[in-house]
């Protein structure tokens, strides 16, 4: 052990800095060929993968939100994603400044064999990016067993800054897909 520890002791600082960048590229190397060979065991072993058609609501789905039209509201993209704990994120291109996505907060449970229940909450903005108020949706989704397409109805209630009720907007429908791996060629 003293051997060693003089050994240590009589290397140049120079030669330790080499030493430690020798095992830091060895190191490095070894992280690389794991990542690599995890990345081609992973790969062919997702080649086969296929989402199923499956009446849960998990995952995330790309719909077009199509308002009652006495509202003049043209139809706009949301995306939807569905946690496994009964949460729920959203964000879409409707508002008066869309490229914020109005962000979305809320919850969902399952009612039925492929029918669910959703409230969530979104924040909207003005175009100088000023918070102008919020919206309740509440709705019910359904999911087709034959398609696995996404339907549904959504009812709004539009909120001022201060909480105070402005209006109820009534049966906005939900058209949806849910969102696919797509292998890499």
């Amino acid at each position: 052990m003293k051997v060693q520890l003089n050994n240590a002791r009589s290397l140049r600082p120079g030669s330790m800095n080499r030493m430690q960048r020798m095992i830091a590229r060895r190191i490095r190397w070894i992280v690389i060929a794991t990542a690599l060979l995890a990345g081609i065991s992973l790969a062919q072993s997702g080649t086969d993968v296929k989402q199923k058609k499956s009446p849960d609501l998990t995952g995330t789905w790309t719909t077009t939100i199509t308002p009652p039209s006495e509202s003049g509201a043209p139809p706009f993209k949301l995306l939807f994603t569905f946690t496994g704990d009964g949460n729920l994120l959203a964000t879409g291109t409707a508002g008066d400044f869309p490229a914020l996505g109005n962000p979305c907060h809320g919850v969902w449970t399952r009612t039925g064999d492929h029918t669910f229940a959703l409230t969530y909450l979104c924040l909207d903005f003005d175009s100088s990016l000023q918070f102008t108020g919020s919206d309740k949706i509440r709705g019910t989704l359904n999911i087709d067993n034959a398609t696995g397409q996404l339907s549904g109805r959504l009812d709004l209630t539009h909120f001022d800054t201060d909480n105070n009720l402005i209006f109820n907007g009534c049966c906005a429908t939900a058209q949806g897909t849910r969102l696919q791996i797509e292998q890499l060629p």
